[in-house]
């Protein structure tokens, strides 16, 4: 009597690939003598993919684009089972190129291989197995550490920043991800916790009314509750086997990201999302060297790496403090100090002040508000006096100073400032990257050297012009310095006291001149306005850091020698010294 047979199906290897030689055994156990027609084994590959679905009264339908992959098989011709088992091997050739199995709410491709015996005058024996193609392995090959964050451009701004580093770009299925994570700029905000998410995007390369849908997703909680600002925040996750690899067929493209997720307590989530490959990677993967910094590591590598480079190119650095982000140079004797601030209306910003010796030039530029009215000072360059608000004792020296190239060197950065003693520049959002912390430097030195050139060529005031050499000569004869922006003079002594001689002005016209000395330490005794007169002949003045005589005006410094020496030996009487000597 006739029996349909048993029927076993070994595969080797297991799960296949693309381009591999499946091998598929075939066992069929017979309990009877049973004659056959035919024995067909074959393996077919199906594909399929959502296209849209159609409305018909009530009923509504899905259409699909359909297509076969593959179709393979043998057929062994007529005979007669015998009780027992039945065995033979048949080899599929898989074709390069085939896409995985995979099944979604939109796709699927499987592959199938069906056993028919067909056995006259009795029900066949039709058996079909679902075959597992799995995406081509590839050779492991060194990490490539990347850093991604979700801040744009060169320099930081107000909104938190998500960093995230990472050993590799590839994941492979069943090894490690391994990286770190950084919020700076949080803020008040409060977090619940972190997030570190696989996403898997599935898109259509055929016409389909559903786009690109994320189709699988695995999360993983990193960090529990608001991190400490900038903290690098490491992690190390198992890949799971049951990750598809990213593929591509002629219907869909598999793609996968990497979300880093912070979950804020009663507000919106902040997140970073960056690309990724999931692989099937075959040989030991070498580990990586070091992962990139993140964080308050990175901000101050970033700011090691500007410093070095400004050293590099000749500048001299007088200090830097890392930790501080404080950087100093010298520029023609012009101090730069470099730091990183808030400042209200602008946020994260970087700013230079430029220091130099006191000009004499009653200066202030700053940058011009609706608010300001009155007449532009004259002679300015027309596009500087048309961002800047500019206030000098002579139109003439601000114009010598404030000059096309001054200009030029000022109006590349967001705001700027300038007196007789100080310019201060300022670069909107904060420092990010070595590139935009460089350029600011690199601005900075140049408003230096714009800056000094022209403070070396600065007239001196109209009123006083005429007295200039002479005041120049006793610069030289003293070692004093010689303040051309108002012909004053300073650090020049007398028997051991330090003196300076300068003007009080009215407009642009000098009234009087006035010797001062650094107010002694000691308290002065009620006696010596008394004493500075008896000596000079000079109304007193007195100042908190300072005290000295009136004089007439002063058009030759050696003039008033006599009234200096008195002048000093008053002072030295009145700090208590016996004698003359080193002043303290």
């Amino acid at each position: 009597m006739r029996s349909r047979p048993d029927v076993t199906v070994y595969l080797d290897p297991a799960e296949p690939s693309p381009g591999d030689r499946l091998r598929v055994h075939v066992h069929l156990k017979s309990k009877t003598e049973t004659p056959f027609d035919a024995i067909d084994v074959e393996l077919v590959g199906r594909e399929s993919r959502y296209k849209r679905t159609s409305s018909n009264g009530k009923t509504r339908t899905r259409r699909y684009h359909r297509r076969e992959i593959m179709r393979l098989g043998k057929r062994f011709p007529a005979g007669v089972l015998q009780p027992g088992t039945w065995d033979q091997a048949i080899d599929f050739p898989l074709p390069p190129g085939l896409p995985p199995t995979y099944r979604s709410g939109y796709s699927t491709i499987e592959y199938e291989l069906s056993v028919h015996v067909h056995i006259p005058w009795w029900p066949d024996r039709h058996e079909a197995y679902v075959i597992p193609i799995r995406v081509p392995t590839t050779r492991a090959e060194a990490p490539q550490p990347r850093v991604f964050t979700s801040q744009a451009g060169e320099h930081r701004g107000e909104d938190p920043v998500i960093e995230l580093s990472l050993e590799d770009q590839r994941l492979p299925v069943l090894g490690t991800l391994v990286g770190a994570i950084a919020l700076t700029g949080l803020g008040d905000r409060k977090l619940r916790r972190i997030e570190l998410a696989t996403s898997a995007i599935e898109t259509a390369l055929v016409t389909s009314t559903a786009g690109p849908a994320e189709v699988d997703r695995r999360t993983w909680t990193i960090f529990e509750g608001t991190p400490e600002e900038g903290t690098s925040i490491p992690f190390r996750i198992g890949i799971p086997a049951e990750l598809v690899p990213t593929f591509h067929s002629p219907f869909i493209r598999v793609d996968y990201a990497l979300e880093v997720v912070a979950v804020v307590a009663f507000g919106r989530d902040l997140s970073l999302r960056v690309p990724v490959a999931v692989e099937r990677q075959k040989g030991p993967r070498k580990p990586a060297r070091g992962l990139p910094l993140v964080g308050k590591q990175r901000h101050l590598s970033v700011w090691r790496a500007a410093a070095e480079a400004v050293r590099a190119a000749g500048a001299t650095v007088v200090d830097f403090d890392p930790e501080q982000a404080v950087l100093i140079l010298d520029v023609r004797d012009l101090r730069i100090e470099v730091t990183e601030e808030h400042r209200e209306g602008l946020g994260p910003c970087v700013v230079a002040e430029l220091s130099f010796p006191a000009l004499g030039l009653d200066l202030r530029l700053a940058e011009r508000r609706w608010t300001d009215f009155g007449a532009k000072l004259p002679g300015l360059d027309k596009q500087l006096a048309k961002r800047f608000t500019v206030r000098a004792r002579e139109a003439v020296q601000a114009a010598s100073l404030l000059s096309a190239e001054v200009r030029e060197a000022l109006e590349v950065f967001d705001e700027a400032a300038l007196d007789d003693e100080h310019a201060v520049v300022v670069q909107k959002g904060g420092v990010y990257q070595v590139s935009g912390l460089e350029r600011f430097l690199a601005r900075a030195q140049l408003l230096a050297h714009r800056l000094a050139k022209a403070i070396s060529t600065l007239p001196p005031p109209a009123a006083l012009a005429p007295a200039l050499p002479a005041f120049q000569h006793f610069a030289a004869q003293r070692g004093a310095r010689l303040r051309v922006g108002d012909l004053a003079m300073e650090t020049f002594s007398r028997a051991g006291i330090p003196l300076s001689l300068d003007h009080r002005w009215e407009g642009e016209r000098p009234v009087e001149s006035r010797l001062w000395s650094p107010r002694p330490e000691r308290e002065l005794p009620a006696t010596w306005s008394e004493t500075l007169t008896k000596a000079t002949g000079r109304e007193p003045l007195l100042e908190e850091t300072r005290l000295g005589v009136r004089l007439p005006l002063v058009q030759d410094p050696e003039e008033v020698l006599a009234t200096a020496d008195a002048f000093a030996a008053a002072v030295a009487s009145l700090a208590g010294a016996s004698s003359l000597g080193p002043y303290r």
